[in-house]
């Protein structure tokens, strides 16, 4: 039986699908199913297995958390729906290159960046630290500094 739940995930679908352009036909080919499934999907009428989930995911290209994370938990102040969308496509984009980075020291880099910046961090340090990594600087010369920053006042 499916329930409210449903529905918001398959209204989550449904604005990630028009997001992109896509129709409902061209999800229902790339998933082996028809255009009514994934209406009924969309509408809440049918509900996602797990595997359905993972595959919307990649024919989406959006995170599982993207259609399950309650609104309450992502939303910025104001609630905005394209705000929200934006919110979880940066979070999507974030996840997909952190797992591409090698070194694991540049990911504990990153992390610990992050961890400071979401705690209200934004000392001229902080900010030092983030421009060298902008894609344009030279990363291996900036390792050092990295890791003198990482030992610094916004370490964990």
């Amino acid at each position: 039986m499916v329930n409210q739940i449903d529905r918001e995930i398959g209204e989550r679908l449904r604005r990630r699908r028009e997001t992109l352009g896509l129709a409902c036909v061209a999800v229902a080919k790339a998933l082996g199913l028809d255009a009514q499934t994934i209406e009924a999907f969309e509408r809440g009428e049918r509900r996602l297995s797990a595997r359905q989930l993972q595959q919307l995911c990649g024919v989406l290209d959006a995170p599982p958390s993207h259609f399950l994370v309650a609104d309450d938990e992502v939303a910025p102040p104001d609630g905005r729906p394209s705000e929200r969308d934006a919110l979880l496509n940066d979070a999507h984009r974030l996840y997909r290159a952190f797992f591409q980075i090698q070194s694991p020291e540049l990911r504990g880099v990153l992390a610990d960046l992050a961890e400071s910046f979401a705690k209200g961090g934004r000392s001229a340090e902080l900010v030092e630290a983030a421009q060298m990594l902008r894609p344009a600087s030279d990363l291996d010369s900036n390792i050092a500094q990295l890791r003198a920053f990482r030992q610094g006042p916004w370490s964990n």
